[in-house]
């Protein structure tokens, strides 16, 4: 293993600085389409106090590995968190967890992990990736729960129904189509922006207890 980490940083090392720079910079790009757009804490902290060590995770695990065409960030995180589960690192556990919800993995998904885990890496990690679980989802329901805009939203003819769920979801009706767009949302203020799983963005304002988005205006049901 020490072999292995060593010729690594030695790669690492020895990569022109602009194609580090290059690699860094997908890497941070990697990590705010993980996290809603925001940077991630734990490795903005490393940054600041292990500059090498967070370029060496931006640049090979989020620049190389993460940024591969070969599965959707859905599927990356669905492995990631079957991974951290089973190694019982519940930190990272947690991360990847919240980076799945925000990719359209469900908490009924999650604790289907945890089930799994039990199989390979027995019943001690899976409660501790239960327990993990568990705090990830109680902290976002408590911050969603404080959300005053959380409810449905529609058109005033019905045709667009638009629900903005507590564990920072969307679903959007049209028609007959029950699940039309469906994706993850943040506020801001007055400002809702939009990530569809599909991957296309848009956002939208709350004026005056009506939401105005993609040239609608919607209005809450009681």
């Amino acid at each position: 293993m020490t072999t292995i980490c060593t010729a690594a940083g030695a790669l690492f090392a020895a990569v022109p600085a602009l194609a580090q720079d290059d690699r860094i910079a997908r890497g941070e790009a990697i990590v705010r389409t993980l996290n809603g757009g925001q940077a991630q804490p734990t490795l903005e902290g490393l940054r600041r106090d292990f500059p090498f060590l967070a370029d060496a995770i931006a640049g090979y695990a989020l620049g190389d590995v993460w940024a591969r065409p070969g599965l959707d960030h859905r599927t990356r995180q669905i492995a990631a968190v079957a991974a951290f589960a089973a190694l019982g690192h519940r930190p990272f556990l947690k991360v990847h967890a919240g980076y799945a919800l925000n990719h359209g993995v469900t908490a009924e998904e999650l604790k289907e992990i945890v089930y799994l885990t039990t199989v390979p890496a027995g019943f001690p990690r899976a409660i501790e990736a239960a327990q993990t679980l568990g705090e990830l989802f109680e902290e976002r329901s408590k911050a969603m729960a404080s959300q005053p805009y959380v409810g449905m939203w529609v058109t005033a003819d019905g045709n667009v129904r638009h629900e903005l769920l507590p564990n920072g979801r969307y679903v959007e009706a049209r028609g007959t189509r029950e699940k039309a767009y469906q994706g993850r949302y943040t506020i801001k203020g007055d400002h809702i922006d939009y990530v569809d799983d599909t991957g296309f963005t848009a956002d939208g304002d709350f004026v005056d207890g009506v939401l105005h988005h993609g040239g609608m205006i919607l209005h809450r049901r009681k």
